[in-house]
């Protein structure tokens, strides 16, 4: 009886630690990063600095999460997962506060590293590592839930932030609504300082111990294998290159897709509606990704977003300012946000996949920071492109050749991957009859 009570606390309790590990997004991603192009002409045009030279802080916000989160597993097992957490949100908080006082670019550079370090430890990463060692089932559905926090964080924002951000007689209105932001942030961090718990009670090993019986189940994961053994296959660093290429080209694909509208002529009017309609749809892609992967599998979940790179890839390729081009430019838009997950809920998706619970941090951490390293120069290769060639044909076609290197190669990454751990979990059984 007392079994069962202590059963059902623990499921209990993590449907509140999935709560916060939505309001963490809502707030760090949707508040902090979601509105940022918010604030481009707001400050650039307060302050006399060119856009080109702001913009460069993106590249020191994604080059600070590579960074971190190649050691992210190290970080975890020497804090815990709490301190990581309320650091992250310190450093957003010390974002927001410094951007309200920033006059230099090279402020609002360091602002960026802020930002980094904070997203790293409140972000994608830290949350998929949360759920992993919280939820034993439905990883992929309730990673993509909580993922979608994202999309719903943004557009609150927007409608809190903008009119401060632009009051009518006051340049420096992005000021109050970083003020406002950072009070926002405040409550996040106090409500991890009396909600959080470190991991489930009664949890001996939170990465990799086996269960009595053995269930094949997509969204409960399996034992997994040694970091060590890991780093002496080859698929590891392909896969890894993968990421970083699908990384580059969907950030970069998004970092272009809106100018490229504006430069075959298509209104103003027409690309603002098919945005707002695709953030919106955003959040219905990220808990489907997760829920596709839970009932059909990682090939199928993937080879869905692989196809729909392609399709968005052809549409910008073709896209003209015509009633046909507009139908192309909506069916691309659609495309393109059911591409987007795979660099996003479908990094914890693969590290679990790949190489299972025992060193799920470490893996996580390595296909995020190598997709972080594919963000920090996607959109400034493209642009490159495009002062380069006159156009954004030329990226068009790289990032086409990355997404059909990347879905042949990952075909042959799963396989092995699969090979792998069949044979691990066929030592496991061996072992446990042993045993026996």
């Amino acid at each position: 009886m007392d079994n069962s009570i202590r059963e059902k606390r623990k499921f209990d309790y993590a449907w509140i630690m999935i709560g916060l590990c939505f309001m963490m997004i809502l707030t760090s991603l949707g508040f902090c990063s979601s509105g940022r192009t918010l604030y481009l002409t707001a400050i650039t045009g307060a302050l006399g600095i060119p856009r080109g030279a702001f913009a460069l802080n993106d590249t020191f916000r994604y080059v600070t999460t590579t960074i971190i989160n190649m050691y992210f597993g190290k970080l975890v097992y020497r804090f815990g997962m709490k301190k990581l957490i309320c650091a992250g949100f310190l450093c957003l908080i010390a974002f927001a506060l410094l951007n309200t006082v920033a006059t230099t670019v090279y402020t609002f550079y360091f602002a960026s590293i802020l930002l980094g370090l904070g997203l790293s430890w409140t972000g994608t990463t830290m949350v998929s590592s949360i759920v992993h060692r919280w939820c034993t089932s439905n990883k992929g559905t309730i990673t993509g839930a909580v993922l979608a926090a994202n999309g719903v964080g943004g557009a609150i924002a927007v409608q809190i932030l903008s009119p401060i951000i632009f009051q009518e007689g006051n340049p420096f209105g992005y000021r109050t609504s970083y003020m406002v932001v950072s009070c926002v942030l405040l409550v996040a961090l106090a409500l991890v300082l009396i909600l959080f718990r470190e991991k489930p009670k009664g949890q001996e090993n939170v990465s990799g111990e086996i269960p009595k019986k053995q269930k094949k189940a997509r969204g409960a994961g399996w034992i997994g294998m040694d970091y060590s053994e890991a780093l002496k296959k080859p698929y590891l660093y392909v896969a890894l290159l993968c990421m970083f290429f699908t990384g580059m080209a969907l950030q970069g694909l998004g970092g272009i897709a809106v100018p490229h509208m504006y430069d075959v002529g298509i209104s103003i009017e027409f690309v603002a509606m098919l945005t707002s309609f695709t953030s919106v749809l955003l959040t219905v892609s990220k808990f489907a990704t997760g829920f596709l992967y839970d009932r059909l599998g990682m090939r199928i979940s993937m080879n869905i977003g692989f196809v729909c790179s392609f399709i968005s890839l052809l549409g910008l390729v073709f896209l003209a300012n015509t009633p046909e081009g507009r139908v192309l430019a909506v069916v691309r838009g659609v495309a393109g946000v059911v591409a987007l997950p795979l660099e996003t809920v479908m990094l914890p998706l693969f590290a679990s996949e790949l190489f299972g619970n025992k060193n799920f941090d470490k893996f996580v951490g390595l296909f995020v920071s190598a997709s972080c390293a594919g963000f920090a120069i996607g959109s400034p290769f493209a642009n490159f492109c495009f002062d380069f060639f006159g156009g954004y044909q030329i990226a068009f076609l790289i990032f086409g050749a990355m997404m059909l290197f990347v879905t042949v190669a990952m075909q042959f990454v799963l396989s092995a991957a699969h090979r792998d751990r069949k044979k691990i979990l066929a030592e496991v059984a061996g072992n446990r009859e042993i045993t026996l």
